[in-house]
């Protein structure tokens, strides 16, 4: 009788367990590679990111943000422009922008700041009228020396 069922389905015992099988592991074999790299030590040879954290961490003085009240328990993304804005600073200033629009949903958790040691600079206020967000504050002298881009808490 058992031959007989197996004639007129067509179906071998045993043969659903090995489908099931098959299904489970082709779905955990990305866990398991995954582990396994994770296990042995291999990162990528490139990754996204181009920044470095700043080690030790450098104060900012006081005297360049003040106490303003609007700024307390924000991100700050800074940066330092030493001299006039020219076109590689209007750029950074275009991609601070669009790294603060990445962040969608927690826009409101950060604000950009731009440190310069020149008040009058006329593509700054070009800037800032085109970017109202944006707020632009002016070192005393000496307050710029490092690194032009920083992210504050």
């Amino acid at each position: 009788m058992n031959d007989s069922v197996i004639r007129s389905t067509g179906h071998t015992p045993g043969r659903g367990r090995r489908t099931l099988l098959l299904i489970v592991g082709v779905l955990c074999l990305p866990f398991i590679v995954g582990g396994a790299l994770y296990v042995g030590g291999w990162q990528p040879a490139r990754t996204v990111h181009h920044g470095q954290l700043l080690t030790p961490p450098r104060p900012l003085p006081a005297e360049v943000l003040g106490a303003s009240a609007e700024l307390r328990g924000k991100w700050l993304l800074l940066l330092a422009v030493r001299g006039p804005c020219t076109e590689p600073c209007a750029a950074r200033v275009d991609e601070l922008r669009r790294i603060h629009v990445a962040l969608y949903k927690n826009m409101g958790r950060l604000r950009r700041v731009v440190v310069t040691d020149q008040p009058d600079d006329p593509q700054l206020a070009a800037l800032r009228r085109a970017q109202p967000d944006l707020l632009v504050v002016t070192a005393p002298p000496g307050a710029l020396a490092g690194d032009p881009l920083q992210l504050a808490d």
